[in-house]
């Protein structure tokens, strides 16, 4: 057992036994959480591999002044 084990031990059995009902609700909330941030990383981890496999190359041609300009064009014609 590590020390920081050790000394959280040490520090519930001195502890009054009507105040351990508090001490098992933090516990099972940080038990949770932890479990919670295995899962988001698994996520985490699954989103990027999704984006990796999306990853495309644009053609040699590809120009984006002319992409940008026509974007603007479909989106908001002609303002003037």
């Amino acid at each position: 057992m590590t020390l920081i084990k050790e000394r959280a031990v040490k520090m519930i059995q001195h502890m009054p036994e009507d105040t351990m009902f508090y001490v098992v609700n933090i516990l099972e909330n940080l038990q949770a959480m932890s479990i919670n941030r295995e899962k988001d990383k698994e996520m985490a981890k699954a989103a990027l591999e999704d984006i990796l496999n999306m990853e495309k190359r644009l053609p040699a041609d590809f120009d984006i002044k002319r992409e940008l300009a026509e974007a603007r064009d479909e989106r908001y014609g002609n303002i003037n």
